[in-house]
């Protein structure tokens, strides 16, 4: 038996596989599995114990002794402090295997599924300059890279850019991301240069106090459209006409700009209540002949062109016919439900947020598209409700097929009990968390089998991965 590491302890081993988050797998001695963060699998490696546990210990890595051949260098400078493309150290086509086997560990380990085929990942085209949609805090505590640190007076006063890790208000200071495009950048950069200039005060949690919040650009991949949002806790009608003048004549490509407000204390980049200061104040994608207006609050797929594959997969997995009705549930926006409608007699979607339903109606009608209806209200009691009447003469209509597209947490347990006495032909479950797609696939395996599973890369250099599953109904 391989004695086990202790805590301090210095070890050698190679990195054979990736977690979930990122983390390098390693076995010592073949046997005793190490995390070590920031490997890569095919690396040689010296790790210290962190903490150990009985069956596997944590470690920081001291020094990489001989790197894998699937490494590459980092197109981004930031790269060793930001948190977003913790993949972009690795070649593309390396990425997508490992993504895929993800999947494969979590309907395995956590699922309990065996020998399931997994398709290959449908990789993106674009990896980089990619997203639809980006988000930028504002912060007067900015994170210092070594660099900056080596700096004589380095601003540590003003900063926009994306959160570091476990710490609140601590932000990097970004001047070039390669997730959306260079008019993201130079918006960026503006914006940094027009509000740090005249020396204003950034929002605190703990006071309650500050002006400036958030920036999210969103851009449409099909129109060229452009919007600039500007989220503050309070009004200045003044300083944001001449933030307004300075976007138009700097980066004139903006489409429209809106001033949000936000008064709550929660740190998140939306707000119901908004200024159009020019243009629309909304844009528009259009995904498969079908248009979507998006507005500053609107959820929307952030990788458009993959968005399209996403949507491809799900209809040649949904096999869809007319004389069919189908119930989407968490149907959000609408985008799935608007994208499937010409094939099927109907589809009827039910979404929680009253805000995405409005949004879904609106997308109807930009569309003409009469066979939709959508519903806000909580998908477990819809489905409580749906469950009780299957068998009697008070249900409107038989739904032949579900698609799911559950947040990362899945779907309820008492939601899978429902669809178990539901029972419809088969159901489409697109999810972006593969371990809780796991979990949610073996409630229903009582009664229904996996037949296909595609992997969609949504987000190139991340660790995440879009997946959809076609369940039918066991014949017995």
């Amino acid at each position: 038996m391989t004695e086990i590491p202790k805590k301090d302890d210095i070890i050698e081993l190679k990195i054979e596989d990736i977690g979930a988050e990122g983390v390098g797998i390693g076995k010592y001695e073949g046997e005793f599995v190490v995390f070590v963060p920031g490997t890569v699998p095919g690396d040689t490696v010296k790790a210290r114990i962190k903490k150990r546990k009985k069956k596997f210990a944590e470690s920081t890595l001291i020094e990489i002794t001989e790197p894998s051949a699937k490494r590459t260098t980092p197109r981004c400078e930031y790269f060793d402090d930001c948190n977003g493309c913790k993949m972009q150290n690795i070649e593309y086509s390396f990425q997508l295997e490992l993504k895929r086997q993800t999947v494969k560990n979590a309907f395995e380990r956590i699922g309990g599924f065996k020998e399931v085929e997994i398709l290959p990942v449908l990789g993106s085209e674009d990896i980089y300059f990619y997203r639809n949609k980006l988000e930028f805090s504002f912060s007067n505590s900015r994170w210092l890279t070594k660099e900056d640190m080596e700096i004589e007076n380095a601003d540590k006063d003003f900063a926009l850019g994306y959160h570091i890790p476990g710490f609140i208000e601590k932000i990097l200071d970004i001047r070039a991301c390669y997730l959306q495009s260079e008019l993201t950048n130079r918006i960026l950069n503006n914006t940094r240069d027009f509000f740090k200039s005249r020396n204003l005060s950034v929002y605190s949690t703990r006071s309650h106090e500050g002006y400036l919040r958030f920036l999210t650009v969103r851009r449409s991949i099909a129109t060229g459209e452009l919007m600039v949002n500007l989220i503050t806790h309070t009004r200045d009608k003044d300083l944001i006409a001449e933030y307004s003048k300075m976007i138009s004549e700097e980066i004139p490509e903006v489409t429209t700009l809106v001033n949000s407000i936000s008064t709550t204390k929660a740190q998140v980049a939306l707000a119901d209540d908004f200024d159009v200061i020019f243009g629309k104040g909304y844009i528009e994608e259009v995904i498969g002949g079908c248009k979507y207006k998006i507005t500053p609050n609107s959820f929307f797929q952030t990788n458009s062109k993959q968005c399209a594959r996403l949507f491809e997969t799900v209809k040649e997995f949904g096999d869809f016919k007319k004389g069919e009705n189908i119930l989407d549930l968490y149907c959000g926006s609408g985008a799935i439900s608007l994208y499937i409608s010409s094939l099927v007699d109907s589809v009827h979607g039910v979404e929680l947020s009253n805000e995405s339903i409005d949004m879904a109606n609106v997308n109807a009608g930009i569309n003409a598209i009469t066979n939709c209806s959508f519903e806000a209200k909580d998908v477990k009691d819809y489905l409580e409700n749906l469950a009780s009447t299957a068998d009697t003469t008070e249900m409107d209509v038989r739904f032949d097929a579900f698609i799911l597209d559950p947040p990362r947490s899945g779907i309820h347990p008492k939601a899978a009990e429902c669809i178990l006495n539901y029972l419809p032909g088969r159901i489409i479950y697109v999810s972006c968390n593969p371990g809780t797609q796991a979990r949610d696939l073996a409630l229903l395996a009582e009664k229904y089998e996996i037949t296909q599973i595609q992997p969609v890369d949504m987000f190139p250099h991340t660790f995440h991965i879009e997946n959809v599953v076609r369940l039918d109904l066991k014949r017995d």
